[in-house]
């Protein structure tokens, strides 16, 4: 949370999103939980996509979790006919050495909000409630919120000195966009129209 800090304007967009107000201890859980990012048009992992997906080999390497679940079909729409992001981060998670009876795959979620919901739907049957969330710093506050209102009682992992830290010119747009995000989900929340 350095580099991309150092401007003021980063700082100021910075400080209702800060991660670090959200973030977890380190502890065992019941399951990690990959949150979608694009692909890149040949099906590999995205520089988003793979940072998550390796602080999830991490997390599981280190024993805080049996069990990874990777989010995320077809987003942005029009993509329907290329590899859902779950799977392009379940091929990367094997490859890591991470066994097909630990791994759980959504392909149909489209936003965080979905992830959440699709997530419920494979974890919470198998008793899995306690979860590792793995996404940027930008996206965790939001990610937490969607999670606990899907029955969740999610942690936050924050990433450090990741690409939203190398990146500042990314990392300003992330939160701008992030914003936006926020917006739309406060919108729908007063039409009535999250499931919780």
């Amino acid at each position: 949370m350095k580099s991309w800090l150092k401007s003021w304007p980063a700082r100021a967009l910075a400080l209702p999103l800060d991660p670090r107000r959200v973030a977890s201890s380190p502890g065992p859980a019941d399951a990690i939980v990959v949150l979608g990012a694009p692909l890149r048009g040949d099906g590999t992992l995205s520089r988003l996509a793979e940072e998550r997906v390796r602080v999830a080999v991490e997390l599981y390497r280190r024993g805080l979790a049996p069990v990874v679940c990777v989010a995320g079909g077809h987003c942005p729409p029009g993509f329907e006919h290329t590899l859902a992001e779950a799977e392009g981060a379940a091929r990367w998670l094997r490859a890591a050495g991470v066994p097909d009876s630990a791994l759980r795959v959504d392909r149909e979620s489209a936003s965080t909000r979905e992830n959440a919901a699709r997530a419920a739907a494979l974890l919470l049957p198998e008793g899995r409630r306690r979860v590792w969330l793995v996404t940027q710093p930008f996206h965790l506050r939001r990610a937490l919120y969607y999670f606990r209102r899907a029955g969740f009682e999610p942690l936050g992992f924050l990433i450090e000195d990741g690409l939203q830290d190398r990146d500042p010119r990314a990392g300003v747009r992330w939160m701008v966009r992030e914003y936006g995000a926020w917006a739309l989900a406060l919108a729908r929340g007063a039409r009535g129209r999250l499931p919780w």
